[in-house]
């Protein structure tokens, strides 16, 4: 017991100094502003290879796609080196963020509920890993993808009467299912905290979409601590929700300010995420900080993709930061 301890204690002693040495090399403001200010895609790429969070990455890539998917798993890599075996298995929360989107997108394609704008939604899935992920909705076959997400397909699959609503539902749920039961195992009050706040801000946004007063309440997410039954309602009962819930009270009175601007409202719920987040940084010798680095990191990717599809639509920069996600620095601290 005492070798394991020695063990776990110089992983998180290393990553402690690990982390600190990354933050210095994720994104800035000024850097994601430099990136809109670039007159189009290709001076997007040039003043991606010049980052600082590219330093790590092969210095010859020059393609935008090549080298996100080159950072992705550098920050995969990274977190590997940090974290003991097996606390590795937690890290699939951040890993598999993006699968629900994608999930939804290949079923409603598959049963023909796609609009001919529809495109194909951005992942952190292997191209292999996508690529059999069709061959299952498509074919039946299988191939080497988990068995629960293998049985998923298959049930939803066998469901009549689907609507694009009830599919983004049910791939919202199963991968929400995974996120808790993978956070519950970690045994991080923090990790899941930062699970169920998730869940929470994905309701919200649904809430707001809908406001009836007699809203289904299965159009909801399971798993987060918001009273559903007065989230199903109009802003008054959201945000008596929200003040009702583990989630910072002001926010209530921030959705009330910004419900009806969506840049507003988004940067307001990621102060929740923000914050979660520094106060996961400040847990020392855990594994919470590598979960910190690694959250950050991914959502600093987000953003980036999101760039450069505006970039590439050559977009003006006014418009692509309309559709940007909020920046969430590498702070410690939230003001």
């Amino acid at each position: 017991m005492s070798q394991l301890s020695s063990t776990l204690g110089q992983h998180f002693a290393y990553a402690s100094g690990r982390t600190g040495v990354l933050q210095q090399l994720l994104l800035t403001a000024s850097d994601k502003d430099r990136l809109l200010g670039a007159a189009n895609l290709e001076a997007a790429e040039q003043i991606l290879t010049e980052l600082k969070m590219t330093d790590p990455i092969d210095q010859g890539l020059r393609k935008a796609d090549e080298i996100l998917s080159a950072l992705s798993e550098w920050i995969k890599a990274e977190v590997n080196l940090m974290s003991p075996e097996a606390k590795r298995p937690v890290f699939s929360i951040l890993w598999i963020e993006e699968y629900a989107p994608l999930l939804s997108y290949l079923l409603k394609k598959h049963f023909g509920l796609t609009s001919p704008a529809s495109r194909e939604p951005q992942s952190s899935m292997s191209e292999s890993d996508i690529e059999q992920l069709k061959e299952l909705i498509d074919n039946n076959t299988e191939g080497s993808l988990p068995q629960p997400l293998v049985s998923f397909v298959r049930e939803t699959k066998k469901q009549d009467m689907l609507t694009p609503e009830i599919i983004d539902n049910l791939a919202a749920q199963y991968v929400t299912n995974i996120h808790l039961a993978l956070a519950k195992k970690s045994k991080s009050t923090a990790i899941m905290q930062y699970v169920v706040h998730r869940i929470d801000m994905a309701n919200i946004r649904i809430a707001l979409r809908l406001k009836e007063e007699d809203a289904d309440l299965s159009v909801f997410i399971k798993g987060g601590t918001l009273d559903l039954k007065k989230l199903a309602g109009n802003l008054e009962g959201i945000v008596k929700a929200i003040e009702g819930s583990n989630l910072p009270y002001s926010l209530g009175q921030a959705i009330r300010k910004t419900a009806d601007d969506p840049n507003a409202f988004e940067r307001a719920l990621s102060e929740v995420t923000a914050s979660d987040i520094a106060h996961m940084w400040n847990i020392p010798l855990s594994i919470e900080p590598v979960f910190a680095f690694a959250a950050l990191a991914q959502s600093q990717l987000t953003l980036l993709r999101a760039l450069i599809i505006g970039k590439r639509a050559a977009l003006e920069p006014q418009a692509i930061k309309q559709m940007l996600p909020p920046f969430i620095s590498a702070s410690h601290y939230v003001l």
